[in-house]
């Protein structure tokens, strides 16, 4: 492998790169949150740089781009079980600020720009966008090993929040790769499954998330908490503090890294099913259940907390 070091927001970084590729997979974003996330940011690099990145795969000639997307592209305020393409679509509000928007944009200009004639004149661009879960597994820089960070900090236990009953899917991120190669692999055979936004959850078992995060904890000497806090007492008690924050705003800034929308999206629930993804690119989850808890539990052991 050849690593290059460059920024979506530069097109010339991306012109150097992208010179004699045929196939993109476009994983680049920016995820800011909080009490004041950085929406300029989110746009500039999540929008932006996705504008770029079309525009220098139609100058390379590159004959295939799969965008990165996200489930949050169609979750609102509402749970959704077993969602499907033709179920969910935009909603009229977002749950978080920014970066739902600004994937939904992104992705919006990557289906747009299927079977765009590229510079050459004579190859046109297929594209396809997958709408990744939350992942958790080997480089997880947020999730699970967000939940080992903040029970480390709490006494060594993650305090749960709410009644438990929300049902979440994360998926292994083997599993969500294997979802782009297998996309890759379609678009060679079937350019005509270009310009599809499909959704590539796996097999994990639906559960709350708090009991999902169990077996992790225990294996670094955490727990969880025996007992839950009140999901509407912690939701408004965080909102009311973001009103005050959000006021104070204009003299200075202080931001809540934990916001009340968080505590919302752990609280309902919310999962999709990959019926699409398995007759549209052929794709099926290429680890078990098992395979990547044992796959996971390995990363966990050791990441730094």
């Amino acid at each position: 492998m050849t690593m290059i070091t460059g920024s979506v927001t530069d097109m010339e970084d991306l012109r150097k790169t992208l010179t004699g590729v045929k196939s993109v997979f476009h994983i680049a974003g920016l995820i800011s949150y909080g009490t004041f996330p950085n929406i300029d940011g989110m746009r500039k690099v999540n929008v932006e740089g996705t504008s770029n990145v079309i525009k220098a795969c139609l100058e390379a000639g590159v004959e295939r781009l799969i965008y990165c997307s996200t489930i949050d592209v169609v979750i609102g305020f509402e749970p959704i079980a077993n969602g499907d393409e033709q179920t969910t679509s935009r909603p009229r509000r977002f749950l978080f600020p920014g970066y739902p928007e600004s994937k939904a944009d992104a992705e919006s200009l990557v289906l747009s720009a299927n079977g765009a004639v590229c510079h050459d004149e004579k190859t046109k661009l297929k594209t396809i966008a997958l709408r990744a879960n939350v992942m958790y597994g080997e480089g997880d820089p947020y999730y699970i090993t967000g939940g080992l960070r903040t029970a480390q900090k709490t006494f060594r236990t993650l305090i749960r929040v709410g009644d438990g009953n929300a049902l979440f899917q994360p998926a292994y991120v083997g599993n969500t790769a294997w979802a782009f190669l297998c996309a890759d692999r379609k678009l060679r055979s079937n350019p005509g499954v270009g310009r599809n936004a499909i959704f590539i959850p796996d097999d994990t078992p639906l559960q709350n998330t708090f009991l999902f995060m169990g077996t992790y904890l225990q294996n670094r000497g955490l727990k969880l908490s025996k007992f839950h806090l009140n999901y509407n007492f912690v939701y408004w008690s965080i909102y009311m503090i973001e009103l005050v924050l959000w006021a104070l705003s204009p003299i200075v800034k202080v931001s809540m890294t934990t916001a009340s929308c968080s505590i919302r999206y752990i609280n309902t629930t919310l999962y999709f099913n990959y019926a699409k993804a398995q007759s549209l690119i052929g794709y099926q989850p290429l680890y078990s259940p098992r395979e990547s808890y044992q796959r996971s539990m390995n990363f966990y052991k050791t990441v730094e907390i």
